[in-house]
């Protein structure tokens, strides 16, 4: 399974804390991982926790088998995960929204099952 985590930085040149430490805690699992942010780890951190870096989150979900979200709620990331990003999304992932629930449009999930 490929866990993928989607979030932004709100730190200069730093992948976000929460975002990190998600990828930190799945370590042990021995995954691969997906992410994307606004700022790229670095190589060793991407190498340590054997993490891909998707500069566009759509570009990232079709290989993810979990999403987890874990990003602030802006204009930017309002109902990201609406209809169109879940056709991108492998058909049986699951999303798991630990941000705002403004990131995720619910009649869209509700009805994509």
């Amino acid at each position: 399974p490929i866990p993928c985590v989607p979030w932004q930085s709100q730190t200069s040149g730093q992948a976000g804390r929460i975002g990190l430490a998600v990828l930190r805690r799945m370590k042990p699992f021995d995954v691969k991982h997906a992410y994307t942010d606004r700022h790229r780890l670095p190589e060793a951190v991407e190498k340590e926790l054997n993490a891909v870096y998707y500069p566009p989150v759509e570009a990232m979900v079709p290989h993810c088998d979990v999403v987890t979200i874990n990003c602030p709620l802006h204009p930017e990331t309002e109902h990201l995960f609406n209809k169109n990003m879940i056709s991108k999304m492998k058909r049986g992932a699951y999303i798991v929204n630990t941000a705002r629930g403004k990131i995720c449009n619910r009649d869209d999930i509700a009805t994509s099952a």
